[in-house]
């Protein structure tokens, strides 16, 4: 009868968790959500709070943005258009002999794009360009972690959504858990060869990216978060016209709730909006996560 009334207790509070984060959205949700892609904005708290010395395990991820593009500085102004983009990763944990007290892992991540023009209903729907590649991290101590990840971002995705050039994202992240406090974040770059396509070179500029979620353990189950996040990009050079590409560059700003499940299963939401700006559509819109450990 214990063990009976445990699981109904348990099952109740994951109901209340599930209610809890649609009001969350609910509540946040503008009628137009809008977001831009800032780099790594779509982690969040204790995305890397990693094990050593482990077992081989598997790691499901599917992140999740809702994005409003008719605001910021340096679009059109009366541009109306929604993107919806899923990105799916898949994630395998492995350790080397030769490698003690480090973690490796290898993922790789498919993102799949919506796109719509609210004005005509013009919409574009399709795959992204694959990423892939390694991350390996140790652990200062039984609460921290610190690491680097490197990913390939190869174009194939369809002709309309892909960069159609070859990219590198690179970047040091870290995690520290201080009693029900929890510090995650990264910071790096992502790089491209000059993209190519329909008779058209472009050297696309290098991203400086940082991303920082703090959040604090209220339960078992809750836990609120802030998040913060930053990108640059270099200016780039349209190489057949000889037309400059803009630097421009993005600061926001973001709250959420994280809902723990299980050790093995948690969902992630959150809503962020830019608060500076510059040659690019402002972030205002919807970040959701889910993950699975197996």
């Amino acid at each position: 009868m214990k063990c009976a009334s445990q699981v109904k207790r348990w099952q109740l509070q994951s109901v209340l968790a599930i209610v809890l984060m649609v009001f969350l959205m609910s509540a946040v949700v503008p009628t137009q959500a809008n977001a831009s892609d800032i780099g790594l904005a779509v982690i969040g708290p204790h995305e890397y709070a990693l094990p050593v010395n482990y077992e081989s395990f598997n790691v499901f991820v599917q992140y999740g943005f809702w994005n409003d593009n008719s605001e910021g500085d340096g679009i059109v102004a009366d541009s109306d258009s929604d993107s919806f983009v899923g990105l799916t990763k898949y994630v395998r944990f492995f350790t080397l002999d030769a490698l003690p007290n480090v973690g490796l892992a290898y993922e790789v991540i498919q993102p799949s794009v919506y796109v719509v023009d609210n004005d005509t209903d013009d919409s574009t729907t399709g795959l992204g360009d694959t990423i892939t590649g390694p991350a390996a991290w140790f652990k200062p101590s039984e609460t921290s972690t610190i690491g680097i990840q490197s990913f390939m971002q190869v174009p194939i995705g369809d002709d309309e959504l892909s960069n159609h050039a070859w990219g590198n994202l690179t970047s040091i992240f870290f995690d520290w858990q201080i009693n029900k406090v929890n510090i995650d974040g990264n910071v790096g770059l992502v790089a491209f060869t000059n993209s190519r396509n329909n008779g058209v070179e472009k050297e696309i500029g290098t991203t400086y990216h940082a991303n920082l979620r703090l959040g604090y353990r209220a339960s078992n189950m809750l836990e609120p978060f802030f998040a913060w996040d930053w990108e640059r990009q270099n200016s780039g050079k349209n190489k057949t016209t000889g037309v400059t590409i803009a630097s421009n560059d993005e600061m926001a700003l973001g709250a959420g709730l994280m809902v723990h499940f299980s050790p093995t299963i948690s969902m992630t939401a959150r809503y962020t909006k830019a608060v500076d700006a510059h040659n690019v559509t402002e972030t205002d819109g919807v970040y959701f996560k889910f993950a699975y450990v197996w």
